[in-house]
């Protein structure tokens, strides 16, 4: 009988943890999106504070390789769904991408609020096998 039970809560606590390792990934990549949300916002401000005369940038095409760019209008193409395109000033984008990051962080929230009941759950369980363990012994 203890013998299966232990079997039991070896399998529970195998699933908990399988749950929280993945819970704890999908955290981290939103973490990493929310912290790339708020450089993209910093650099849109730099570029708004560009005076008429200075706006030259250095634009990333990736792999660390930059294309020096002269920009001619403060219009940003932004995509906004499948391959849909519109022009936006940068206080627009800006608000797009508060409003990403506000998605981002309430699903962030949750996936603590989650890790929590894993926890809570992890506790319970533990008290439960401690006590069954308690029993045997006497």
């Amino acid at each position: 009988m203890w013998c299966k039970m232990k079997q039991e809560h070896i399998i529970q606590i195998q699933l908990i943890e399988q749950e929280a390792n993945q819970l704890s990934e999908q955290l981290k990549l939103i973490e990493l999106n929310v912290q790339e949300m708020n450089e993209l916002k910093l650099s849109l401000d730099e570029i708004d504070n560009l005076n008429d005369k200075d706006k030259k940038i250095l634009t990333n095409l990736g792999r660390k390789i930059y294309l020096p760019v002269t920009i001619n209008d403060n219009k940003l193409i932004v995509e906004v769904g499948k391959n849909n395109f519109v022009k936006k000033s940068i206080p627009e984008t800006k608000e797009i991408i508060n409003d990403q990051t506000e998605r981002l962080n309430d699903t962030k929230y949750q996936i603590i609020g989650m890790l929590n009941n894993l926890q809570t759950e992890m506790d319970n369980l533990i008290r439960e096998i401690e006590g069954e363990q308690n029993q045997v012994n006497k």
